[in-house]
């Protein structure tokens, strides 16, 4: 009988051990977590956990696809180039019974395999295709600021979040009661898109409510202003807006756990990710919008 592990499930306890390790060590005092977030924001149709392994295998990747796909746009993998281990999700059918006493019935079930990517770094063009060194312009990156800002506004409107502007105390830029941000007034349109992008995911994250309406369990006041910075770090990065000062020194004071940054990571990437796909829905309305400037 073979006892030993096959070569998925060795490389499966290689990717978890690496995860592991990862949120160790950004667990510990003074480590930053911009690094991880900006791949974060390159990788964004990643999930979290393959987010972190391309972070973790090669922190300075910008734009990652499999060898067959790196072949089909023109390109060939350097020979002694090592593979990004990530997950891959793959469906399979397994025979189930059907009920208590029936027969065994196909059930399609979803799980997940290795599988392995390469950077742009890792390969050569073939004999006709230009070479390129950074990762294609996103659609979402020639947004500039006040467009942005008016897609922002749209959104809290659509979420019944009131806004006002105020003159606020010098560096104070806004603030939120969960149902209506305040905002200071005169700030430039990228600060200003900065700001409420920061209070909106204080309204997302950390004014939930129960089922019977009570307020919910909130974070420590460290990690609700790292999670509202994380996330205006990305949305910013993905829109090719400046980002402010501030998210700096906010995201370089966390400080947690293994499992509570692990939990944070989450909330951020799933918060940056809706806050982008409901941007873009908007913005596309508002591109086909014959009235529209």
């Amino acid at each position: 009988m073979n006892t030993k592990p096959d070569a998925r499930t060795a490389a499966k306890a290689s990717i978890d051990a690496l995860l592991t390790t990862l949120k160790e060590q950004l667990a510990q005092p003074g480590q930053s977590l911009l690094p991880l977030l900006g791949a974060m924001s390159r990788f964004s149709k990643y999930s979290l956990a393959n987010q972190m392994l391309i972070f973790s295998q090669r922190p300075d990747a910008t734009r990652v696809q499999c060898y067959r796909a790196w072949n089909n746009a023109g390109y060939q993998v350097r020979k002694g180039e090592r593979g990004i281990a990530i997950y891959a999700p793959m469906r399979f059918t397994r025979a189930e019974p059907g009920d208590e006493s029936g027969p065994l019935e196909p059930h399609s079930r979803t799980g997940f395999r290795v599988a392995y990517v390469f950077d742009i770094t890792q390969v050569d063009p073939l004999d006709g295709t230009p070479a390129e060194s950074t990762p294609a312009p996103s659609d979402a990156g020639n947004t500039d600021a006040h467009r942005a800002l008016e897609v922002l506004k749209a959104f809290l409107v659509g979420h019944n979040v009131e806004l006002e502007y105020l003159a606020l105390a010098p560096g104070l830029l806004g603030y939120t009661d969960g149902r209506r941000i305040t905002c200071g007034q005169g700030q430039a349109s990228h600060v200003e898109f900065a700001t409420l992008a920061h209070e909106t995911t204080h309204v997302l994250l950390h004014f939930a409510r129960n089922a019977d309406g009570a307020a919910g369990t909130r974070p420590d006041l460290t990690t609700r202003e790292t999670e509202a910075e994380a996330v205006t770090y990305l949305l910013c990065a993905q829109l090719g807006i400046k980002g402010t000062e501030a998210s700096v020194e906010y995201i370089q004071s966390y400080r947690g756990t293994p499992d509570t940054l692990d939990l944070s990571l989450e909330r951020i990437r799933a918060t940056a990710q809706r806050l982008i796909n409901e941007l873009d829905a908007i913005r596309f309305n508002i591109s086909d919008d014959p009235g529209a400037a």
